[in-house]
């Protein structure tokens, strides 16, 4: 029998085994808490449903994933080594590399009686279903007084407060804000690229928050939002009466105010000629000159550029400076769309939906079929897209529970155009697992690929391609 360090009485064993499989299978499939377990490699043997919600992977995917290699590099501090090493239960409180959230991970490794390791199983609680929850109460030789436990919560919520709200867990969004993040130590201009709405003024912020510069001002503007007889104002500003309507004390611009700190231009290929050339002399020289002055004034501002257009094309058509153009391209980074990083879609929509349930004074939920919607849509208008859509879920449905009859227009049109491909999908699917199950039946019950292609009729050609297709991965 398997065991850890938990012991029962015979007689309390003797009656779990009375009880059906379907019993507790149950209970694993209705638990609020997530629950993996795999085998001593790490490869999924099972996962309940509610790994969607903290992973935003189903259970069907999650079993086909290996659950130490999948997800390394992403938490942090790793428990399995820990618990494996020490032979017992591990619960430790994680971090993400990419989001700073946290979450409880319970991790127990499970031995036969010669006491090899067999299986591990991970628990997992979000860190806010536990705000009063401190890992000190797990080492009886430490007392944590009321004090401590406040102060600790405190410390906890102001690094809640401090995070830049970056959520995702992909991959791809590691590598990009890893690379930025190094980039944000220098004062090199970078300038962000990408679709509209994938959170180019969001990243922006998180280079200034890993930069020196964090503790001073970070300035943002839209240069599309703004006229073009003002914006280059906004941006240097004016001396007193510069022009008919400017206010007699004058004006400070936004370089100046963003000095020893951080100016983001967001949309820069909307801007003008003339500004243009006076942004890239104050580039140049870290010097400007007001509207309407005459003295140069100097200051230490960096400066992050971004854009939704091909500005190589604009140089191309001399609508953009190409001097310009290198001068902000010191660092380039494309922010990859939502359909690009998939596995980021359902954490952003949960942060939404926290945010407008608190808004809302609400307590409510997606559910399964809403979340594999989700998922699966495209989002050309990325995050902000999501964010809109998530809104009018929450405030349009009924119950506590967002049912896939709420979901926004554009998303029941897609599903509904794209019905017929998704039978295709599913029909597909069918037809290759009937395949890999007869292939695998064969080739458990003859043991050779031989007598397994001449028993089905194949060419050994083809039985040798099935079984390295099916089951010699």
């Amino acid at each position: 029998m398997i065991t850890n360090e938990f012991n029962h009485s015979q007689e309390y064993l003797d009656y779990l085994k009375t009880l059906s499989s379907e019993f507790f299978l149950d209970i694993l499939e209705n638990s609020f808490i997530e629950v993996t377990v795999t085998d001593k490699d790490g490869n999924v043997l099972y996962a309940n449903p509610a790994c969607l919600e903290y992973h935003g992977i189903s259970a069907e995917k999650m079993w086909k994933l290996n659950f130490l290699t999948s997800f390394q590099g992403f938490w942090t501090p790793p428990s399995t080594a820990t618990a494996i090493e020490k032979k017992r239960t591990i619960i430790s409180r994680q971090r993400s590399l990419i989001t700073d959230e946290e979450h409880i991970t319970i991790t127990t490794p499970l031995y036969n009686p010669d006491h090899e390791l067999v299986m591990l199983v991970y628990n997992t609680l979000k860190r806010e279903s536990f705000v009063e929850f401190d890992l000190d109460y797990l080492n009886p030789e430490k007392e944590t007084s009321d004090d401590d436990l406040k102060d600790k919560k405190g410390s906890r919520e102001e690094r809640t407060k401090a995070s830049n709200n970056i959520v995702g867990r992909s991959y791809i969004l590691y590598q990009t804000l890893h690379k930025l993040k190094k980039a944000a130590k220098s004062d090199i201009p970078i300038l962000l690229l990408g679709e509209s709405g994938v959170g180019k003024s969001l990243i922006a912020k998180f280079i200034h928050d890993c930069s020196p510069r964090k503790a001073n001002p970070f300035v943002s503007i839209n240069c599309a939002s703004i006229p073009d007889n003002l914006i280059e104002s906004e941006l240097f500003g004016y001396v007193p009466y510069a022009f008919t309507g400017a206010s007699p004390k004058g004006k400070k611009g936004l370089v100046e105010m963003a000095d020893n700190g951080t100016l983001f231009l967001d949309e820069i290929g909307e801007l003008l000629p003339n500004i243009q050339v006076k942004l890239l002399d104050f580039l140049e020289n870290q010097r400007f000159t007001s509207v309407g002055g005459l003295e140069s004034k100097t200051v230490n501002t960096r400066i992050i550029t971004a854009t939704n257009k091909n500005l190589a094309e604009l140089v191309a058509k001399n609508t953009f400076r190409e001097d310009l153009y290198w001068r902000i391209n010191g660092i380039t980074q494309t922010i990859p769309s939502l359909r690009e990083r998939r596995d980021d879609i359902f954490p952003i929509a949960q942060y939404y939906l926290k945010e407008y349930n608190k808004k809302y004074s609400q307590n409510k939920v997606f559910s399964n079929p809403v979340i594999e919607s989700l998922i699966q849509y495209d989002w050309p208008g990325n995050v902000r897209q999501l964010k809109n859509a998530v809104e009018q879920m929450a405030v349009m449905s009924l119950g506590s529970v967002i049912g896939i009859d709420k979901l926004p227009e554009q998303l029941g049109a897609f599903f509904a155009n794209e019905g017929i491909k998704k039978r295709q999908v599913i029909f597909d699917d069918l037809v290759e697992n009937y395949k890999r199950g007869i292939i695998e039946d064969y080739y458990e019950i003859y043991g050779n690929i031989n007598d397994m292609a001449e028993s089905l009729g194949l060419s050994q050609t083809t039985a040798y391609r099935l079984v390295n297709k099916y089951i010699k991965k």
